[in-house]
């Protein structure tokens, strides 16, 4: 096996194994002991690959938004936004670990870190953004409200809607079946914003 493709794979068994102990541990709670205890995995591997616990951390987070951009980009979504909330609903519900990464919170209390994390994340952001402006682009909004005004309300009800997530995820609720039950919520409220709620004579 050449040398190139054995560095690739070991760095895939290192990603998969620490992914799925931050999704279920959190950046706190996980540990590069711990993912090398339960993988068979050595640490002078991990390290060899990966200068630190924060550098793993990120590259598990990016892997999960490039793994949903890539999944999503396949599809020909057009204006049709209802469709790609069905898709993204079918694509957390069969990568739970990305849904736990991708909307994790943590940690707080390390401002450079955090930074770090909001910068992986801001491309996850930039394409939800861009489906969106689709969608405005197709509909004729009402008189007195422009494009700009419609993605900044958007903006807000979607980051008030998340930050509930982030705070109901810490209680006893299964966080899998909650996050699945929110994504249909938004895709709800997201379709009252973009269509209204009233029936159309």
């Amino acid at each position: 096996m050449k040398k190139d493709l054995k560095t690739e794979l070991t760095k895939e068994k290192i990603l998969k194994a620490a992914s799925e102990e931050f999704a279920m541990c959190g950046y706190a709670g996980a540990s590069v002991n711990s993912i090398c205890q339960k993988n068979n995995i050595s640490k002078g591997l991990v390290y060899h690959n990966y200068k630190n616990k924060e550098e793993l951390y990120l590259c598990c987070l990016e892997n999960a938004v490039e793994e949903f951009i890539s999944f999503m980009s396949r599809i020909n979504f057009g204006s049709n936004f209802k469709l790609y909330m069905e898709e993204r609903y079918s694509f957390f519900q069969t990568h739970p670990n990305d849904s736990r990464l991708i909307f994790s919170t943590e940690p707080s209390n390390k401002s450079d870190l955090s930074e770090k994390i909001m910068a992986v994340k801001s491309k996850f952001d930039k394409f939800n953004r861009g489906i969106y402006l689709t969608a405005i682009e197709n509909i004729k909004l009402r008189d007195g409200i422009s494009k700009e005004d419609a993605f900044e309300y958007y903006s807000l009800l979607q980051n008030m809607f998340n930050s509930f997530l982030a705070v109901r995820k810490n209680d006893n609720d299964s966080f899998d079946s909650y996050f699945l039950n929110h994504e249909k919520n938004l895709e709800r409220i997201l379709d009252f914003v973009l269509y209204g709620i009233a029936k159309q004579e």
